[in-house]
C-alpha cells in the first residue's frame, strides 16, 4: 500500500495511506512529501473465533455448575413431631428439593413448593405441628459440618424472629458419619439394590 508522509514529530512521521489512513511509521530517513510503501497489516482471523470459543465454554461451564448446584442434594432438615416426621432435601443455595413425610416422598399438604427456602417450609411444617400441640425437634445433616452449622443457626434465627416464644423448637446438627446420613446417597443405594 502506497502512502506519503505528512508530517514528522519526535521520532514518528504520519503517512496519509491511499484508502484515507493515516499510519505512524518511523521517521528515520523521511521527510514530508516522500511516497513511502507500506506493508498490509496481516489480520488474524483466528482470534476472534477462539476469543468467542472461550466465551462459549466458560458460560457453559458457568451455567452446568449452577444447575448441578441447585439440583444436587447436599443437605436434609428433619422434622420431628407428633406421629409425622418431615425430611426435606435440601440443595447447596438451601432451597427444598424435595420431601418425605413418614418416609414417603410426597409434599406434606401441598403447600411446600419445589425450591422454597428451607426456613419458610421448616416454619410451616412446625407451625403445623403446634396446632396438634406436640413439641417438634428439628435436626440438620449436611456433607460439610460448617454449612449445617450455618444452616442450624439460620432456622434457629428464623424461629427467635418469629416471636413465637410458647414451644421454640430444639435445633440440632448430625454430622455425616455413615453413608445413610449423607443427603442423596440413600437414593442411590435404593436404586441399585433394586436393580
Amino acid at each position: 500500500m502506497r502512502a506519503i508522509i505528512t508530517d514528522i514529530r519526535a521520532g514518528k512521521a504520519a503517512a496519509l495511506a491511499e484508502d484515507g489512513t493515516v499510519r505512524l511509521v518511523d521517521a528515520k530517513n523521511r521527510a514530508v512529501g516522500q511516497e513511502i510503501r507500506i506493508p498490509a497489516k496481516r489480520r488474524r482471523r483466528w482470534k476472534k473465533p477462539l476469543t468467542w470459543a472461550a466465551c462459549v465454554a466458560v458460560l457453559c461451564g458457568m451455567a452446568t455448575t449452577g444447575v448441578y448446584a441447585a439440583y444436587e442434594p447436599y443437605a436434609s432438615v428433619s422434622v420431628v413431631g407428633g406421629t409425622d416426621s418431615v425430611e426435606y432435601t435440601v440443595n447447596r443455595f438451601d432451597q427444598v428439593l424435595g420431601t418425605r413425610v413418614s418416609g414417603r416422598e410426597q409434599p406434606p399438604d401441598g403447600k411446600i413448593p419445589r425450591f422454597v427456602h428451607i426456613d419458610k417450609a421448616v416454619e410451616h411444617t412446625v407451625r403445623q405441628e403446634a396446632k396438634e400441640g406436640e413439641s417438634v425437634s428439628i435436626t440438620v445433616t449436611s456433607r460439610s459440618s460448617g454449612h449445617a452449622e450455618r444452616l442450624r443457626e439460620h432456622i434457629d434465627d428464623r424461629f427467635r424472629q418469629s416471636g413465637d416464644e410458647r414451644n421454640p423448637p430444639e435445633v440440632r446438627v448430625q454430622p455425616p458419619e455413615k453413608p445413610g446420613n449423607v443427603p442423596g446417597e440413600n437414593r442411590q443405594s435404593e436404586s441399585a439394590e433394586q436393580a
